[in-house]
């Protein structure tokens, strides 16, 4: 059963699967303040929360032929802001984890010689596969992971569509975990 709010924003859900824009901004102006200040409960980053919520209505005004379908926005609007939390919390520590590995001190009294000289090897491989990525595929994997942009930055600076970026970052990462795929088991014990 939908909630007497859900009522009120029902004629701009009809209005906007005919492709309405004029409906769609209404509903966005509407329905985002509340929605970043539930995203700011978890991630402290007005900049970050006002991009999710953007990627958020983006993908609902994608999909918006099948905004009928959607028993409850209300629901899914702020499971949708639960998942995209938590993938940016998945992919920030990602991130972290990457830049504390490539700050780990080769030089620890820990490591043996033979410890450090693969890990650089390693290090050293991956540097080689990206640089030897298709030329497209290398600079949107580098905008991705280097300048930690995200695939609606790098698809606007690009000219490209979002599922391109995604394509492309999808394709590379294949790519290097093939060429380390040998040195897994060296990597379960470093």
């Amino acid at each position: 059963m939908k909630s007497s709010t859900e009522h009120s924003y029902l004629p701009l859900l009809v209005l906007i699967s005919k492709g309405d824009q004029k409906a769609f901004s209404a509903l966005y102006d509407l329905l985002s303040p509340p929605l970043i200040r539930h995203i700011l409960q978890k991630i402290p980053d007005e900049t970050i929360a006002e991009d999710l919520i953007h990627d958020l209505f983006l993908s609902l005004w994608k999909n918006r032929e099948k905004i009928h379908e959607i028993e409850s926005l209300h629901a899914y609007l702020y499971s949708s802001c639960r998942y995209l939390i938590m993938s940016h919390i998945r992919k920030s520590t990602r991130i972290k984890y990457i830049d504390d590995i490539s700050d780990y001190d080769l030089q620890s009294d820990d490591q043996s010689l033979e410890d450090r000289f693969y890990y650089r090897y390693l290090l050293d491989t991956v540097h080689k596969e990206i640089e030897n990525l298709p030329e497209k595929c290398r600079i949107i994997f580098k905008l991705s992971r280097e300048q930690q942009l995200t695939n609606k930055e790098i698809s606007k600076q690009l000219g490209i569509s979002e599922s391109t970026v995604e394509n492309h970052i999808n394709k590379a990462i294949k790519k290097l975990k093939m060429s380390v795929r040998h040195y897994l088991h060296f990597l379960l014990f470093f």
